[in-house]
């Protein structure tokens, strides 16, 4: 049998006991030869065996019930349950740390409902706020005579021995206490020390993480809100292919579509085909970056168009790296800005009458001519001779096809162009120029020299529109001739016109120079305000550089102008060219 003799060794022993008796030979019973083995130290391993057990069962438990599908609430509480049952103590509070430095009982179990009322905000003055400043595990064995209010409210529950738990988060910084309290006195050893804080520890992290996703949740909830009370639409694109990864509301809404049809739909499909330049941007695209496109053409449900600028640029979603997308509906400014190009194009029109009638009056003379001989003749009862009739008939073929020809330019012309970008020989504009103000600048006795380059390379832009910029300038160029004309001593002033076209670097450029009168600084820095205008009233809109310089611009293209008064003015237009 394994019998504990108090009174063995200091503080008594457990010893393995056997006996055997002693028997004289009649069998009778004389003696008894005793054994004692000492299995203290083993009795000690197995109770620490049994205690370590215990701990380990209870930390398990613990760890269970924290980790359970539950609120944090109902987890905590499991976790204190199991701790009280594990210690056999009576009361457990828990306190945390709150924006105003003090300590609010957040759970508390064992103790009355109106002890709980009274010590749920500790101050620095509390023995709670000491144990978190100084992060160690603190207990009160026998509870002082004098001791804090909270203490003694402890006592009127007839709590006799506390210990004092930290509660750290991952990075070692005290946030909370657990304060255990038992109704026997000298409760709390050393022992316990380890495995109290192994579950302040746990029950932190427990609490850590649950505020963290409670932040996460508040956090994403105001994403949400702003995400979806953003007057403009909002995407936000995977990095790699571009693929929309989730939209707001607005984005919805602007363009017709679901969420579900939205979601995974490469986002350049809600453009137009083949848009190089946004595919480049969102491809070349680097961290903090912000890239701004003008007057994209996007496209409702349906099918049906309408302008946005598109601004981009990453940011991380989650765990990921995406691009955000925004849009900003500006089809209302683009259509004004259409209806301005084209009152500018009527106004050219009308500037061009005169060169325009000249152009259609001499194939309309040719063929006069042709039809009173014809009448002649006919009145006469003369036969015409085969090859004058012939030679005729071919005049008025020609003369009546180059009327049409003007006509159909002007038409052409007059006609309201979209804002597209297709490939064009710039040369092709400025030859057509000369179509409707070639008679002008014979009449008005200027030098024209143009220098085109017949290698250039491709822009990407709108022939009508194009053919407006150059009108404009050279238009100006005409009326700086004429007034350096007037000017005292200039009337032998050379009227010097030349448009040049090349290509360098990349790029398509063409000079517009003349030797006309040429312009003050504050002139040239207020040229392209649209309504400035250096002319008489009644003689120009001011509108035709700045609508030049706005279409220049809608292409990807600059502006540069160099002019010294008396000498003249250079206007250089630059083009990016398209990669063949």
């Amino acid at each position: 049998a394994e019998v504990f003799f108090p009174r063995l060794g200091e503080n008594g022993k457990w010893c393995w006991f056997t006996a055997a008796p002693i028997k004289g030979h009649d069998g009778s019973i004389v003696g008894a030869i005793e054994t004692l083995w000492d299995k203290t130290e083993d009795k000690k391993a197995e109770e620490e065996r049994e205690r370590h057990t215990s701990e380990l069962s209870t930390l398990c438990s613990i760890y269970s019930a924290l980790n359970a599908p539950a609120d944090l609430k109902t987890r905590i509480n499991q976790a204190v349950a199991e701790l009280l049952n594990f210690l056999s103590a009576d009361g457990v509070c828990i306190y945390l740390l709150d924006d105003d430095g003090k300590y609010h009982l957040r759970y508390c179990r064992g103790l009355s409902e109106e002890a709980c009322k009274e010590i749920s905000v500790l101050d620095e003055n509390s023995i709670i706020h000491r144990v978190a400043q100084s992060n160690e595990y603190t207990m009160y064995e026998d509870l002082p005579d004098e001791c804090p209010d909270e203490i003694c409210l402890l006592e009127r529950e007839s709590i006799a021995s506390i210990a004092y738990v930290p509660i750290n988060s991952k990075e070692n910084k005290t946030f909370g206490v657990i304060r255990i309290g038992s109704k026997k006195p000298m409760y709390f050893d050393r022992e316990q020390k380890n495995v109290l804080e192994l579950i302040g520890n746990r029950i932190g992290v427990a609490i850590e993480n649950a505020m963290l996703q409670e932040q996460y949740i508040k956090s994403e909830k105001k994403y949400r809100t702003l995400f979806n009370s953003d007057p403009h639409p909002i995407f936000i694109l995977d990095s790699k292919t571009f693929e929309i990864l989730d939209m707001n509301q607005r984005a919805q809404d602007s363009y017709g579509y679901t969420r579900e049809e939205l979601l995974n739909l490469p986002f350049l499909e809600i453009g137009v085909e083949h848009d190089e330049e946004l595919a480049q941007g969102l491809k070349n695209l680097t961290e903090n970056q912000s890239l701004l496109f003008t007057k994209k053409r996007h496209y409702r449900k349906g099918r049906k168009p309408f302008y946005v600028n598109v601004n981009m640029g990453f940011a991380k979603y989650g765990e990921r790296n995406v691009i955000i997308v925004s849009t900003t509906d500006i089809t209302e400014a683009v259509e004004k800005e259409t209806q301005l190009i084209q009152a500018g194009k009527m106004t050219t029109l009308g500037v061009m009458a005169a060169g325009m009638a000249h152009e259609i009056n001499q194939p309309l003379n040719v063929i006069q001519v042709c039809a009173d001989f014809f009448l002649k003749m006919l009145k006469r009862g003369a036969k015409i001779d085969d090859d004058d009739l012939r030679t005729m008939a071919n005049d008025i073929v020609a003369n009546v096809e180059r009327a049409t020809g003007v006509i159909k330019h002007v038409r052409d012309f007059a006609r309201q162009s979209d804002l597209v970008h297709s490939k064009v020989n710039i040369n092709d504009p400025i030859k057509d120029v000369f179509k409707v103000l070639g008679h002008q600048l014979k009449v008005h006795d200027i030098d024209v020299q143009v220098d085109l380059d017949p290698d250039l390379p491709y822009i990407l832009a709108e022939h009508n529109r194009l053919e407006q910029v150059f009108i404009n300038l050279v238009s100006n160029a005409i009326d700086a001739l004429d007034e350096k004309g007037k000017q005292p001593g200039s009337a032998d002033s050379p009227k010097q016109l030349l448009i040049k076209s090349f290509s360098d670097d990349g790029q398509v450029t063409v000079h517009v120079a003349d030797t006309g009168t040429g312009m003050t600084e504050e002139v040239k820095n207020k040229i392209i305000e649209p309504f400035f205008t250096t002319k008489k009233v009644g003689k120009g809109t001011g509108l035709g550089v700045s609508i030049s310089y706005g279409i220049v611009k809608d292409y990807g293209g600059s502006i540069e102008i160099e002019s010294q008064v008396g000498t003249g003015t250079t206007f250089k237009l630059m083009f990016p060219a398209v990669n063949s």
